[in-house]
């Protein structure tokens, strides 16, 4: 490929974290000069599927924008690794940085 648009590199990125080969991902997404946030949540995602939490958190602490996936991507992480407590820590982080707002229903 001649040219690598930041669509291109993501989409590299997205198929290697989706196969598990997340050393590949990682080597483009360090070779990448612009991430976006649906980027950072891909290699999140890769990690956590792989059971690597330790990577996973790395990467989702250094996210600089974060946005629900972000956010849900890293709960859904520790839910599945049974690190229910961070887990909840990581939902309340989300509720004071106003990515969630309960709403109420009355009769």
């Amino acid at each position: 490929m001649p040219e690598r648009d930041s669509f291109a590199w993501a989409t590299m990125v997205s198929y290697h974290a989706r196969v598990g080969d997340m050393s590949s991902a990682r080597i483009l997404f360090d070779e990448m000069e612009e991430r976006n946030t649906a980027t950072w949540n891909t290699m999140i995602d890769g990690y956590a599927r792989l059971g690597n939490v330790e990577s996973a958190e790395l990467l989702f602490n250094h996210t600089p924008t974060k946005d629900i996936i972000s956010w849900t991507t890293m709960i859904d992480c520790y839910s599945q690794n049974k690190k229910f407590g961070e887990a909840i820590a990581v939902f309340n982080d989300m509720r004071m940085n106003g990515e969630l707002v309960l709403l109420e229903f009355s009769n």
